[in-house]
């Protein structure tokens, strides 16, 4: 047997040995040819020995090549990964520590063919104690963009890890940080965004509670859509999904105005079951709307008077001919409460309603009570109606006071056409109530 076959031979044999995971024969290769590692640039093999032990999970076998040759943990694979890329995929904790011990600063920021980096596959496969390594290890890891434009918090998302998004955020202390808001590169979505679109209520109940998020769920996409406006056409189309009734037969004997509320009664009637589904998505849209009602009073339109003195003596000079709002002057006050006072105080009095009718929107279907029977649904229906209702007139009020008035007929129209709705709305829900009072009083 020629040289060239022994050595072929030796090599074939240790990517035997690194299937098996075997330390003893790997010692027992080396003791024959020292260098035999040092040749694995030599073969057509695609990955090295390390590749397939950190894969397979093999600890003992992955710390003896690295004490023999720590440089194949930078050795790249067909696919341009690193043994820590497939350590971390594959969720084996000690061997990613043992890797990370070992050029820790240039393994962390490799990236594959794909654009990512060790811990994108952490987060894609929720490896939570590994993101948390790897995030100890290189904190500047956390910022990097994958292939396809989106950081390690969209991955979490997007591949539903939510623990994992939770210790990425707490070990960074990002609650306050301007990444949680950063949007992915080719489609603009932040992450609540993506947990809006893929209907993830508990991480949309998660990142609502991260005042940083809430501050700034106003954030529009590429497609000019914020996640509130995803939120509420998930909800519609999940409203209007599934409805497949039959129209029930009717008793021939039955009185002709029975037979008609029952008609209406089932295409008028919301299934138990479904909306029990919407809960948290409603309640959601609920939350939303109080944080936006709220921020709308706390930073009001048209800001308010500043704390420094030029500011307050030039508004007092404005002033100077009414002592009464002279003397109120005092900073924090808002503007439109000086100059437009009646506007102003009718946009907050619409706005507190919405804000309240909102919160009891989200105490009802948070507090577990059934949304089965007509009672829950008649005060969840009359609750939203007076949300949106008052929601619009503030909005109405709040383009009055910047100086909207010229299209008081475009506000007029849109109130006219609301009220029509809600008339609609209205006779609707009578239809609903009669038929179910018509249904108890005939079941005695």
């Amino acid at each position: 047997m020629s040289y060239a076959d022994q050595e072929n031979g030796s090599l074939s044999a240790l990517y035997e040995v690194s299937l098996r995971g075997n330390v003893s024969e790997l010692d027992t290769l080396i003791g024959r040819d020292p260098l035999i590692l040092h040749k694995l640039s030599l073969t057509t093999f695609t990955e090295t020995p390390l590749h397939i032990s950190a894969l397979l999970g093999h600890l003992d076998f992955t710390k003896s090549l690295l004490r023999h040759k720590p440089q194949l943990a930078l050795e790249l694979d067909h696919s341009k990964r690193t043994p820590l890329h497939l350590a971390s995929a594959q969720g084996h904790v000690e061997i990613v520590h043992v890797l990370l011990q070992t050029y820790h600063e240039h393994a962390c920021l490799m990236s594959d063919q794909d654009g990512r980096i060790p811990i994108h596959y952490a987060a894609m496969r929720g490896r939570t104690e590994i993101a948390r390594q790897l995030i100890m290890a290189k904190p500047e890891s956390l910022m990097v963009l994958d292939g396809s434009g989106k950081t390690v918090l969209h991955l979490c998302v997007e591949h539903n890890h939510l623990e994992t998004l939770k210790t990425l955020v707490q070990v960074r202390d990002l609650s306050g940080n301007d990444f949680l808001n950063k949007t992915d590169l080719h489609h603009g979505n932040t992450i609540l965004h993506f947990a809006v679109t893929l209907k993830q209520v508990e991480t949309i109940r998660y990142l609502l509670s991260i005042p940083k998020i809430r501050e700034e769920a106003s954030i529009e996409n590429k497609m000019g859509c914020t996640a509130l406006d995803m939120l509420v056409d998930a909800v519609i189309m999940n409203n209007g999904m599934n409805q497949t009734h039959s129209l029930p037969s009717l008793n021939p004997n039955e009185k002709y105005w029975t037979k008609n509320f029952k008609l209406g009664k089932r295409f008028l009637q919301h299934q138990g079951e479904r909306l029990e589904e919407m809960r948290g998505m409603l309640s959601v849209v609920a939350t939303m709307i109080s944080a936006m009602t709220f921020n709308a009073v706390m930073n009001p339109p048209g800001g308010v008077i500043q704390a420094n003195g030029s500011d307050l003596r030039s508004w007092k000079n404005m002033l100077s001919n009414n002592v009464k709002d002279a003397m109120e002057l005092h900073p924090g006050r808002a503007v439109f409460l000086t100059t437009q006072e009646s506007d102003f105080e009718s946009f907050v009095m619409f706005n507190s309603i919405s804000l309240a009718a909102s919160l009891s929107i989200t105490l009802l279907l948070v507090s577990g009570v059934p949304l089965k029977n007509e009672v829950t649904m008649g005060i969840l229906s009359i609750g939203t109606c007076v949300t949106l209702t008052f929601l619009m007139l503030s909005y109405f009020f709040g383009g009055f006071m910047l100086g909207f008035k010229s299209a008081n007929h475009v506000f007029h129209f849109w109130i006219y056409l609301w009220l029509g709705l809600l008339g609609l709305i209205v006779v609707f829900s009578m239809i609903r109530v009669i038929s179910w009072l018509v249904k108890v009083i005939k079941h005695g």
